[in-house]
């Protein structure tokens, strides 16, 4: 399949959630044909303990592949997955060349601060799996994110193309939108138990604002739901978040944080 029509399956015109399922990765991979489906055993059986109910939604915020397999398990239980992917594998491993980035430019090995190698992969080979399976137009959703999105812990040094990026709550619908129709509780799938990552809280927590009841569930810790009270991260609906939170993150050629840290082609 070629790149838009991946998008197309991920991104059906018939679903209502579709318009937050951003086009970004879908824009730059490089799809292989393969008879490998995907390996989604162990999400299967995490995807088990979830019944589709029209009041629930689930954010997933696990690293890139495990995201994307556990999406299209909770599709095969009636979910909607929704990938909301706002960053680019960088020129690599997209392929682009002839603009502003040329791979003759580019440092040997090839190295990102978001290895997004995996998440690529699932989305490629999950298409064709997800194209099969009959989900409703208004199914509930499965928010997709990379876990690993901010690259924590990495030094980006100057051999390293930086496609770091932070999820917004521009990037959702708004809490009003979801009870509309029918949402009344969101679970958040992370590894661990406890509080959401800061940029995602800033999301969350205007839902809770909304009337969403929030419960989190960790796939290293088991047993069910609990319930999460979001704690109010730093310039919450302050006006100027968004620029506060890409303070410091490269901006990049192609939009977003993909840039080199010390510029041979940023914007």
């Amino acid at each position: 399949m070629t790149p838009e029509e991946v998008y197309q399956v991920w991104a059906p015109a018939e679903s209502i959630w579709s318009p937050w399922a951003i086009a970004v990765p879908f824009a730059q991979m490089v799809c292989v044909d393969s008879a490998t489906p995907p390996d989604l055993s162990e999400a299967m059986r995490i995807a088990a303990q979830f019944d589709r109910s029209s009041e629930l939604a689930i954010v997933v915020d696990l690293p890139g592949g495990e995201a994307i397999g556990l999406g299209l398990a909770l599709g095969q239980r009636g979910f909607r997955p929704v990938p909301v992917i706002d960053g680019s594998p960088g020129p690599a491993v997209s392929g682009l060349t002839g603009t502003g980035m040329d791979q003759g430019t580019l440092a040997a090995p090839f190295r990102v601060a978001v290895d997004m190698k995996e998440l690529l992969r699932g989305l490629c080979l999950g298409a064709s799996w997800l194209r099969d399976l009959t989900i409703e137009p208004d199914a509930s959703p499965v928010f997709l994110l990379d876990a690993t999105r901010l690259a924590e812990g990495r030094s980006i040094g100057r051999e390293v193309f930086d496609n770091r990026w932070k999820t917004f709550p521009q990037d959702y619908p708004s809490a009003r939108f979801l009870l509309e129709r029918g949402i009344r509780r969101v679970i958040l799938i992370k590894e661990q138990v406890g509080q959401p990552q800061e940029d995602l809280a800033h999301v969350l927590l205007r839902w809770q604002e909304g009337g969403i009841r929030l419960e989190v569930y960790g796939t290293r810790n088991g047993g069910r739901p609990r319930d999460l009270a979001v704690s109010k991260p730093a310039h919450f609906r302050a006006l100027w978040q968004r620029a506060l939170a890409i303070f410091g993150l490269q901006r990049g050629a192609y939009g977003g944080f993909r840039n080199w840290p010390h510029g041979t082609g940023g914007g």
